[in-house]
């Protein structure tokens, strides 16, 4: 993930600081205070971590006038002593804290809305932010690049879309629908039997994908009805030569029932 835009313009620092600053103090004086600081200051100002490289600490330290090699040697032991999470930077090259997470996490919980990496989370951040958006670990946000396969609902086993590309939008048509627009454009066939056939098998096609166009498919049916076609369509469901719209009525009559 790239630079944050979600910083925080200040962050509390206790006047009275744990045994994990003392030693860094104690071993480095106050340069090893001063760059711990400055760390923190880097964290909220872009969210709550930072990634840390080589590039990333070269720059940091000609920025505070330090070489990169006492800076480094700081951060080293600001890892082993717990200030930032030894796993999290081992796995990911990042500098992070529970408690950094936490002071976060409650200085921006009012936000109407938060993105974070949910590999990089020590806390339990839905407890803290009501409003919080995780992003899951292994998606890319480019839709280009997401490769998480959604099933069909209807043969879970067979079908899968890629999310936000492949998968059709559709939404099934009702029975009126259906039978109007049979009447408009004249087809021959039984509006009730085309949707009871579709609903029952959940308006996918004979070879288990998506139906996108139903208005397609009647045509296609209504081809198949038209003399010298050939078709066994109407031997197969049962499908009438006209639309009887009395009929037609007095199902949908019995349907309202």
């Amino acid at each position: 993930m790239g630079r944050l835009k979600n910083g925080l313009p200040y962050f509390p620092l206790n006047v009275v600081l744990d045994t994990k600053f003392e030693l860094i103090e104690a071993e480095f004086g106050l340069n090893g205070f001063g760059v711990v600081v400055k760390l923190y200051q880097k964290i909220y100002g872009q969210g709550y971590y930072i990634e840390w490289t080589d590039e990333v600490a070269l720059l940091f330290a000609k920025r505070i006038g330090l070489g990169g090699g006492v800076v480094s040697e700081i951060v080293s032991a600001a890892i082993r002593r717990g200030i930032f999470d030894k796993n999290l930077f081992e796995k990911y090259h990042i500098l992070t804290s529970k408690g950094v997470q936490e002071r976060y996490f409650e200085a921006v919980s009012r936000r109407k809305q938060i993105e974070v990496d949910e590999r990089y989370l020590l806390v339990q951040v839905a407890q803290i932010c009501p409003n919080v958006n995780i992003l899951k670990a292994n998606v890319n946000i480019n839709p280009e690049n997401v490769d998480i396969c959604q099933q069909s609902k209807v043969e879970k086993s067979k079908v899968k879309y890629r999310r936000g590309r492949d998968k059709p939008s559709f939404h099934p048509p009702t029975l009126e629908e259906v039978i109007a627009y049979c009447q408009e454009c004249k087809s021959r066939i039984d509006p009730q039997r085309f949707w009871n056939h579709y609903q029952a098998q959940g308006w996918v096609m004979g070879n288990g994908a998506p139906m996108v166009d139903w208005k397609a498919t009647v045509r296609r049916w209504d081809q198949t009805e038209r003399p010298g076609k050939g078709s066994n369509r109407s031997a197969e469901i049962g499908i009438n030569s006209s639309i009887d719209m009395e009929k037609v009525h007095e199902m949908l009559h019995k349907d309202s029932m």
